[in-house]
């Protein structure tokens, strides 16, 4: 017997030989086309929710703001299409590499070698790049070790954002700057520019502090190792108080490997160079000679002795001066890269209200 097609069927057909002859439609939830890449609006709307994580938006701005989501999206579409034709590829090494930068002045005081320090950070390395691949298979999280675990609370709490989500933004940011260095390209600031931003803008860069500092660390997350080791400090404070010295205290008692056998002296540091728990305590003091209470931060719990403050000297900030003056000059040339590009390309926005920035 001869089969016939049914209705039904033929209008399914239909709607897939028009999808797939005319292009893109405004069709599901797919919000944008740059080029042939297309942009999903559950993406936008997930990462429009971490930015309302991160300031407040309401709900007058709501459609502006989002359309700004929606703008970045578009330009990294442009800057992923750019990289892909010079060959530019950002592997999960890399942004672990990048990564590393960020958390090898953290691990250091766990540990008392250089050749430990090494070996610690390698295994670290690892297990990010294991959480990245888990995430990317949807399968469940490997253990890790407890100092990446903090590591990773650190950056969620301070970007406001999972850390799988702020993996994918260093790797966009990392992509977008070797576009900026190879298709853009800004003069590097002269010394000149440097300290002439420095005299403009000395007054906000806060100051420096001069302290030393005792760390006890808790053995295990329990609450008894919590108090173990905050009594443990307690008791040391209270015999600097009654006249014990500080530093030998330090010497004799501190785990932080990095100051301990130096009295615990941290030197001159400045307040953003510090754990936020840490700075915030430190930032509270003004006597000289002070011992602070005991309170934690990240690393464990401390105790901090006082010396004084001053103005962040020139030397302290050139690198960070020299960075921001050559990355205002490069977001300049990127903005219009980015201009110069959209007109190059086929750019269709479906999102209902879109405002355009």
């Amino acid at each position: 017997m001869k089969k016939t097609m049914r209705p039904g069927y033929l209008a399914i057909l239909l709607a897939l030989l028009s999808l797939a002859a005319g292009a893109w439609e405004p069709y599901d939830n797919v919000i944008a086309v740059v080029n042939s890449k297309p942009i999903v609006a559950s993406e936008v709307e997930g990462h429009f929710n971490i930015i309302k994580g991160q300031k407040k938006i309401t709900a007058k701005n709501r459609t502006f703001e989002l359309s700004r989501v929606l703008d970045k999206f578009i330009e990294d579409a442009l800057v992923e299409e750019s990289a892909y034709e010079v060959s530019i590829i950002i592997s999960d090494k890399r942004v672990v590499e990048h990564l590393e930068k960020m958390m090898r002045p953290l691990m250091a005081r766990n540990v008392k070698s250089a050749e430990e320090l090494d070996k610690l950070v390698s295994t670290l390395n690892g297990q990010i790049i294991a959480i990245i691949e888990a995430e990317r298979e949807l399968k469940k999280y490997p253990k890790i070790d407890e100092r990446l675990a903090k590591f990773i609370a650190y950056i969620e709490n301070s970007q406001k954002m999972p850390f799988p989500d702020f993996f994918e933004e260093l790797r966009k940011q990392m992509r977008r700057e070797q576009i900026m260095s190879i298709a853009i390209g800004a003069s590097p600031p002269t010394t000149e520019e440097a300290k002439k931003w420095y005299k403009e803008n000395k007054g906000k860069l806060g100051f420096e502090v001069k302290i030393k500092h005792i760390l006890i660390r808790p053995r295990g997350n329990s609450i008894t190792a919590e108090k173990e080791a905050n009594d443990k400090l307690s008791a040391i404070r209270n015999k600097i108080l009654k006249g014990e010295s500080f530093e030998k205290m330090a010497i004799a008692n501190s785990e932080d490997p990095g100051s301990a056998s130096k009295g615990g002296d941290l030197d001159w540091v400045m307040l953003a160079e510090l754990d936020p728990y840490f700075a915030n305590n430190v930032f509270q003091m003004s006597r000289i000679g002070q011992v602070s209470p005991v309170f934690k931060s990240a690393f464990g719990y401390h105790i901090v002795k006082y010396f004084g403050r001053r103005a962040v000297t020139y030397e302290k900030v050139e690198p960070m001066i020299m960075n921001r003056i050559y990355g205002e000059k490069m977001l300049e040339q990127f903005k219009k890269w980015v201009v110069r590009r959209k007109k190059e390309s086929e750019i269709i926005i479906y999102m209902d209200n879109y405002i355009k920035g």
